[in-house]
């Protein structure tokens, strides 16, 4: 029985109407959501018990976008029937084993739709089909090996053209996702205004960048906090002084203390202050691309353009990419994307990157208030599915931007490129 099946079933047993009956179900499995989160298992007396197993890490195909997407391992919902519901199961002729495990009920809780990959489907009907990926198993597929060689850590930058897209909630579910996939990944709070990742996360950080500027005793590694996954986060300092306005004997001392993240890092993430200030655009533009965060809210893409089209003029100009938060679905970000796109190539002659969507989600919101990723609240859910989707096109398993020649560790990396251009700022 599928959540459509069941909520005809209650309405027609209760005799309600189906608009009510889904006010029913949706609570209840709203219920059963929290719950669980909690780490407690819910017992229905009479109709079955769900509780959380582990689930190995699978290769997994959206359904939306048609790719392939690693879905890393997590602790999904599962749902044991109880005597009545086998019995009824039983008297209708057929086979309660199929619904012992995380199949229809967990696909509903999750609110999630994937299918296998063609080479695994095999001759199994399409709603076991589906069920298996949320089941356990062998691991079908690992993570490749990454190559051997020395490398700079691949640096992006996200910001937006207004505050109020998700930006900051957008790093923190990517890192995790990234980390997720074997990176070591650093992310810098460098939104130097209204630096908030710690409170969203809900990390008490004694030190900030701001300690670093206070106290010259103090080195980068005093202040950096360890987050979900192993995730190294640097805490921004709420109300610090633009770095440009720093003498620069002070800005070449804090800048480089930031030198050895280039030896330790996988990937290093900058959360940038949204608009077009002195600060974001410096940290933008020295990062190896730039992700800008959109809404389908018209003001959001007007301002979308306008640091677009500042950061295409700069001297340094790495790859802009786009991500579209809080969309109905696909069909509204491809409409948004091809907009903004046809604008830029118009005008800017820039066609930036559209590297994926993260749809509208009650599991953010929840999340969220319970100081929780949402990729870690609900692994299953549209929004983390997303998140994993974009984890996969900025840093695929083969990206070859990783490894470094020889050739390569001779230009100038991050920290030479920051100290660059705040010394041209403060000049």
């Amino acid at each position: 029985m599928n959540k459509k099946d069941l909520i005809a079933s209650t309405a027609d047993k209760a005799e309600i109407t189906q608009a009510d009956a889904r006010k029913i179900i949706d609570a209840m499995f709203s219920c059963i959501e929290e719950t669980l989160a909690g780490g407690n298992k819910v017992n229905l007396k009479g109709f079955g018990t769900f509780r959380l197993r582990h689930r190995p890490l699978r290769r997994i195909r959206n359904m939306h976008t048609k790719e392939m997407i690693t879905l890393p391992s997590a602790r999904v919902p599962v749902f044991k029937p109880g005597k009545r519901i086998k019995d009824q199961v039983s008297a209708t002729g057929g086979n309660h084993e199929m619904i012992t495990t995380d199949k229809d009920i967990a696909t509903d809780l999750s609110r999630t739709v994937t299918e296998v990959d063609p080479i695994e489907e095999g001759n199994a009907s399409e709603e076991i089909k589906m069920a298996e990926q949320l089941d356990i198993g062998e691991e079908k597929d690992s993570v490749p090996e990454q190559k051997s060689g020395r490398k700079q850590p691949k640096v992006i930058a996200v910001t937006s053209g207004k505050g109020g897209t998700g930006k900051t909630n957008f790093v923190i579910n990517t890192a995790i996702a990234l980390a997720q996939r074997g990176q070591k990944v650093y992310v810098i709070d460098a939104d130097l205004g209204t630096a908030n990742i710690d409170v969203l996360l809900g990390l008490h950080c004694k030190n900030t960048i701001n300690s670093l500027v206070s106290n010259r005793e103090m080195n980068l590694m005093d202040i950096i906090v360890e987050g979900p996954e192993g995730i190294q986060i640097i805490p921004g300092g709420s109300g610090l002084q633009s770095l440009a306005e720093l003498p620069k004997d002070e800005l070449t001392r804090i800048i480089g203390m930031f030198k050895p993240l280039e030896e330790h890092a996988d990937v290093i993430i900058i959360d940038t202050g949204s608009g077009i200030s002195r600060n974001v655009i410096e940290f933008a533009v020295a990062a190896d691309e730039i992700v800008v965060v959109i809404t389908p809210e018209p003001h959001s893409i007007s301002d979308a353009y306008a640091i677009i089209k500042v950061l295409s003029t700069n001297e340094l100009q790495p790859p802009i990419k786009l991500v579209f938060n809080l969309v109905e679905n696909i069909s509204e970000a491809r409409s948004v994307s091809s907009k903004l796109t046809e604008v830029t190539t118009r005008f800017l002659d820039l066609t930036p990157q559209t590297i994926g969507h993260v749809v509208k989600d009650e599991n953010v919101v929840k999340a969220v208030k319970q100081f929780k990723p949402f990729v870690f609240y609900n692994p299953l859910a549209p929004a983390s599915r997303c998140i994993m989707s974009i984890a996969e096109r900025l840093v695929p398993f083969d990206d070859q931007e990783m490894i470094n020649s020889k050739e390569d560790n001779d230009k100038q990396g991050f920290i030479g490129k920051l100290k660059t251009l705040f010394s041209k700022t403060s000049a």
